[in-house]
């Protein structure tokens, strides 16, 4: 079938602009509501590539602005017709409000209030103690947080790079403060926190209580096995806490210490009670220098993430300590994981991501966010040096890989992964800290190509973000929207895409030989295409401060 495909949501006048053919037109037009055309080009052929499968053709309008007159514009070519988009400075302003409101809907433990969820409101959940499994000692409160995928399950690790992914926006682009997202005001020393701060200390407080007294953080609280599809308090099932991890204990030493250089701006007790868990974590991992990793307890399925080595997870520790207190210990200790990490690099280690791991930002590889405290401290050293030097090579690979494809997406087939569009995110976090070190105009270019994808301008033309899209997905693997009898889920939850893998039965029915961006179907069954996580959004949030800055 000919198609076009185009960013769903639209654009900002000045930036790059297109929509991708899969037939051949040598011509192709804007026209409003009203069908004027307002903009008329040509047409380039890029050819077949290996992710979409397509030959495809595409149609630049970056020459164009906007035009005076509101709503919606589309692409017209060879009797085809494009999903409708704006062009306007405003044009991202609701995306960027849902894709930071999806923490709110996430929350774990307090009632969803009606003023601020709406129709998504829902009772208070997941409020009884945890027993701490295989150990004989009394049930731990627990409650609050968020919810962390399409389960009920609250992760340690998951949590803290969420945080970090939003925490991180914070220092990088302080705009993101200035965005509002109707939730319950919270109040501290220096008056309310803005709305981004006061979403991530729900999280912060809930990790504080997953550190026990020695300083050591258990991996994650969840029931024994996965819930039914059923609202959140309805799963009365009995709480566990699972073992404790250096992982856990090394990322939220890290994640502490970061909060806390944004948080003593607002409430100095708030702030040294972060630093004070976070060094406590961390003379935790001193005196436990072995990597304690974790396995799910047998019989158990709930989610697991397990890591085959923790000293990125301490290299983050002592990087965010440094840049936090300045002293040299933290960085001698980051030095001392450094040749640690790229032996696992170049070890047959089963690793998923591709790139160079000190700028890797996900919860499995966890060394691109020790490079980002680093490349934050900026103070001349080694590390500093090679954190920036990092991200730069990074994205100059990722600029490279943009131009495989026609479009113009910096991912390769083998990285359509379970959670293909956090592969993505990563790399678009990459970038943009890559612009920030050296502004150049192929790495905006190769950001706005990825947000175009996630909004649409793919082979499935699908915006992978709820709400937000002419066509945007509505069927997540999310409890609650499967079963709140509301028709919509809530918007800004980003889909995990596309995933060559096809590991759930509904993506069986795929073929076998299907191109890589077109391994998705919008289905609830499909856990392995089609479900939704807290960090596959952090990431989103934290471009998306970028482009607006």
């Amino acid at each position: 079938m000919q198609k076009i495909f185009v960013n769903q949501v639209g654009f900002m006048p000045k930036e790059a602009k297109k929509a991708v053919l899969n037939f051949d037109a040598p011509e192709f037009k804007l026209v409003d509501e009203a069908g004027a055309t307002v903009f008329e080009g040509k047409t380039s052929h890029f050819g077949t590539d290996d992710i979409s499968g397509e030959d495809t053709f595409v149609a630049d309008f970056s020459d164009f602005k906007g035009t005076d007159s509101e709503g919606k514009l589309k692409v017209v070519a060879g009797g085809a017709t494009s999903a409708g988009f704006e062009i306007t400075e405003s044009v991202y302003d609701k995306l960027m409000h849902d894709i930071c409101k999806c923490f709110y809907y996430l929350r774990c433990g307090d009632a969803l209030d009606k003023k601020y969820a709406g129709e998504y409101y829902h009772e208070a959940c997941h409020l009884s103690k945890a027993t701490v499994y295989g150990e004989e000692v009394e049930p731990v409160d627990v409650s609050g947080g968020w919810h962390d995928a399409g389960d009920y399950g609250r992760y340690s690790t998951a949590g803290a790079v969420a945080l970090a992914h939003l925490l991180y926006g914070v220092r990088f682009f302080d705009n993101l403060l200035d965005v509002k997202f109707e939730i319950p005001e919270e109040k501290c020393e220096k008056g309310v926190l803005p709305n981004i701060l006061a979403e991530a200390k729900v999280e912060l407080d809930f990790l504080m209580k997953m550190q026990r007294e020695n300083g050591s953080v258990w991996h994650k609280v969840t029931t024994f096995s996965h819930a039914p599809f059923i609202m959140p308090e309805e799963d009365k099932s009995e709480l566990f806490l699972f073992s404790v991890s250096s992982l856990a204990t090394a990322d939220i030493a890290a994640v502490f210490a970061l909060a806390y250089t944004i948080y003593r701006k607002y409430d100095t007790a708030y702030a040294n009670l972060l630093m004070e868990r976070s060094i406590k974590a961390y003379a935790w991992l001193e005196a436990n220098p072995e990597a304690k990793l974790f396995k799910n307890a047998e019989g158990s399925n709930t989610g697991e993430y397990p890591e085959n080595e923790d000293n990125s997870n301490r290299f983050w520790a002592a990087a965010a300590l440094f840049e936090a207190t300045g002293e040299k210990k933290y960085y001698d200790e980051a030095l001392k994981q450094k040749p640690l990490i790229e032996a696992y690099d170049k070890s047959d280690a089963f690793k998923e991501y591709t790139g160079n791991i000190f700028t890797c930002l996900g919860w499995g590889d966890v060394a691109g966010l020790g490079s980002m405290s680093l490349i934050l401290k900026d103070d001349g050293s080694e590390l500093c040096a090679f954190a920036k030097d990092a991200f730069l090579s990074e994205a100059d690979r990722l600029c490279q890989n943009a131009k495989t494809n026609g479009f113009g997406l910096c991912m390769l087939k083998e990285n359509f992964i379970w959670g293909s569009n956090m592969e993505l995110l990563k790399y678009m976090m990459v970038l943009t800290v890559a612009n920030t070190l050296k502004p150049e105009e192929r790495f905006v270019n190769a950001i706005t190509a990825g947000l175009d994808y996630l909004l649409g301008c793919n082979s499935v033309d699908v915006s992978y973000v709820t709400g937000n899209g002419e066509k945007a997905y509505k069927n997540p693997h999310l409890r609650p929207t499967a079963v709140d009898d509301i028709e919509e889920p809530w918007p800004g939850l980003v889909s995990g895409g596309p995933n060559t893998g096809l590991q759930d039965e509904q993506a069986q029915t795929l073929p076998k030989d299907t191109a890589p961006m077109k391994c998705y179907l919008d289905h609830v069954d499909c856990y392995s295409l089609n479900e939704i996580t807290i960090y596959w959004n952090s990431p989103l949030v934290f471009v998306m401060a970028g482009l607006l800055k």
